[in-house]
């Protein structure tokens, strides 16, 4: 079977609550169970970064849905890749927020989620980051 991982960035169209936010998680949690996607969401100041990854066919319609969503814009890809295996394996869909001050992240990340080379930066320390979420989950 081949595997696919897709990152996005993306806007909110509107600005998240810590409410709608839990909404949005919760929401996508139940529909990545369903289809066997893993992931994780993180968000800044209205910026979001998603890695989507599974079966292939299954992450293209995922992210056509993605595509239509009207609670966010100018959704970019940036990468679009096979791989050999997930990275966020039975885990429908993580999250960070990093407009809470509490959360306490991987040391030197930076989380300009607006900024190019800080989402090539994210990208390149993904299995870092896989780690570190997977390690300190609920």
């Amino acid at each position: 079977m081949a595997l696919r991982r897709i990152v996005y960035t993306s806007q909110a169209s509107e600005k998240f609550s810590k409410r709608s936010l839990l909404d949005l998680l919760h929401e996508s949690r139940a529909f990545n169970a369903i289809d066997n996607i893993s992931g994780v969401l993180m968000h800044k100041n209205g910026y979001f970064l998603q890695v989507i990854e599974g079966n292939s066919e299954v992450i293209d319609n995922l992210f056509k849905r993605l595509l239509k969503d009207s609670r966010h814009k100018k959704i970019k890809k940036v990468l679009d890749s096979t791989v050999n295996s997930c990275l966020f394996l039975n885990w429908a869909m993580g999250c960070a927020d990093f407009d809470d001050p509490e959360l306490s992240f991987i040391p030197g990340i930076r989380t300009d989620l607006s900024d190019p080379t800080v989402i090539e930066s994210i990208i390149i320390k993904l299995p870092e980051i896989a780690f570190f979420f997977l390690e300190n989950r609920d």
